[in-house]
């Protein structure tokens, strides 16, 4: 985990040897317990420890509507998945949510293959996930 790592900052940086993320909070429409997270490179087993502890950190400051941006994510596995189902989990006892963005092809394809797409929050857009 990267040192400037704090999830009381508003934007951040973690970029791991498999997985970069960046997080914004100051983008139009976004609630104000929500943040987007923007991930790009491979979520596997060597980079899911840090996900989910930013996830986990996200949450403890108070932020309950997770956006994931996985655009540029090029490769998730089974480890990755657990890590999104189990903050998921979580933020609904919350009365809070993730939803996945802007899907890669690779992401998508996951998803379908697992049928995880109609348990999670699919959009095909940002701004289509921060309507609805």
């Amino acid at each position: 985990m990267n040192q400037e790592f704090d999830p009381t900052k508003p934007d951040f940086n973690h970029e791991g040897s498999d997985l970069k993320i960046i997080s914004k909070i100051g983008i139009p429409n976004l609630p104000q317990d929500g943040v987007v997270l923007k991930m790009e490179g491979d979520l596997n087993l060597y980079s899911t420890p840090a996900l989910k502890t930013i996830l986990n950190a996200l949450v403890d400051v108070g932020k309950l509507k997770i956006f994931i941006d996985t655009e540029y994510l090029v490769y998730i596995d089974s480890s990755g998945l657990g890590a999104i189902l189990s903050i998921q989990s979580r933020l609904m006892k919350m009365n809070g949510y993730v939803k996945i963005c802007t899907p890669s092809k690779q992401v998508l394809a996951v998803l379908e293959l697992t049928k995880l797409k109609t348990m999670l929050k699919v959009s095909n857009s940002l701004e289509d996930a921060l309507r609805y």
